[in-house]
């Protein structure tokens, strides 16, 4: 579908939510079930679709928008801010609401949805990730040296990755300075950062302004296809976000057996666990600490925790996440074929007639006294 490329968020393709030609080929498909994976345009479409077409609406919530809204704050007021969240409060139950049940990929998310007063069925299952593809066992020494000797990391040295995109709600400020601190304090280990986004020149500047390029390099984005190698070719993995709504990042680098330094956040339950598959940091002051105490451990506990890192993230397969999402189309669809909608009311002295059809076109005809008044409200609404 054909879209504008929003360059001030990060080359985000926004659509029209209308599709005359999508329509009738997507009516061709005879779905049972869509599932919308976005809010906006297409997430829009999705829901026209579903509508125009008698398909029940799966939707998934990716996004964590109020950590966001600094996007549209273009003057930095603490009341556009406000009424930017509320905004976003609105637009995402509106969303939950017209889809049957809606899938959160956290506890965090389905929290942060409750709060939003959807009414609808959340279900919490993580997105799946095909953890094979980064595996150590694939590891190639080759590919390793040659990642590493591009930034000119020996291969005794310890280096420590970031993968992901660079803006402000990723706080890559306490990334870096922890690192300037650590290496103030004598702890000698480099930082590779890959990703682009609108932070991309600022963490160069940065890096420059505190005249530590021999430790720390911003790749700028990298092919997919070598986003594996570049875990594989690592010791470690660093982020200080906490507008994640999964933390996808989080579970490669786990799944490449990386151990993980992190701030708290209710998505790296089960995940990140303090010293054993990783470490929690505060601030800059507590990563230079942290950075200080990996460098220093002997390569038995760093075999230690890049086998629990393995272990921990199973649940995070594309076989489970397989499993799991089958069952809501299963629940769904047969939910919706039992639903059903008035088509006509008709009133007499005492008897309220109704008449149903439900979405597999079976009638049913209900005969009301009038003298329920909940019901007598009911269908004077409807009427």
């Amino acid at each position: 579908m054909a879209g504008k490329e929003l360059k001030f968020l990060y080359g985000y393709v926004m659509t029209s939510p209308f599709h005359v030609f999508a329509m009738e080929e997507i009516r061709k498909l005879d779905l049972d079930v869509i599932h919308a994976q976005t809010e906006f345009g297409v997430g829009i479409f999705a829901r026209l679709c579903a509508k125009q077409l008698h398909v029940p609406l799966v939707s998934t919530y990716h996004t964590t928008y109020e950590d966001y809204t600094h996007y549209v704050n273009f003057i930095n007021s603490k009341t556009v801010d406000e009424y930017a969240k509320k905004g976003v409060a609105r637009v995402s139950k509106l969303y939950g609401d017209s889809s049957m049940e809606v899938i959160a990929p956290s506890m965090k998310t389905k929290n942060m949805l409750e709060g939003y007063k959807i009414r609808k069925n959340i279900d919490v299952i993580p997105t799946g990730l095909e953890l094979d593809r980064f595996s150590p066992a694939h590891a190639d020494a080759a590919k390793r040296h040659a990642i590493r000797s591009e930034f000119g990391v020996d291969d005794q040295e310890r280096l420590i990755v970031y993968v992901g995109r660079l803006a402000k709600e990723k706080s890559m400020d306490i990334v870096i300075n922890g690192f300037k601190k650590a290496i103030d304090q004598g702890s000698i280990i480099k930082l590779l950062i890959v990703g682009g986004g609108p932070d991309e020149d600022n963490c160069r500047e940065m890096v420059k302004k505190l005249g530590i390029e021999k430790y720390v390099f911003v790749a700028g984005p990298r092919p997919a296809a070598d986003v594996p190698d570049i875990y594989r070719a690592a010791d470690g993995f660093v982020s200080a976000s906490l507008s994640e709504t999964q933390g996808m990042t989080f579970i490669e680098a786990l799944a490449a057996g990386l151990p993980i330094l992190v701030r708290k956040d209710e998505v790296l339950e089960g995940l990140c666990i303090e010293g054993v598959t990783g470490s929690y940091f505060q601030n800059e002051n507590d990563l230079a600490e942290k950075l200080k105490v990996f460098l220093n451990m002997d390569q038995k506990r760093l075999d230690e925790m890049h086998a629990k890192a393995l272990e921990v993230v199973n649940p995070y397969s594309s076989e489970v996440f397989y499993e799991k999402v089958i069952k809501v189309y299963e629940r769904v669809i047969e939910s919706y074929l039992h639903q059903y909608r008035i088509e006509d009311v008709r009133v007499t002295d005492n008897i309220v007639q109704l008449y149903l059809i439900s979405n597999q076109k079976e009638e049913m005809r209900l005969h009301v006294s009038m003298d329920d008044s909940i019901i007598s409200a009911c269908v004077l609404m409807v009427s």
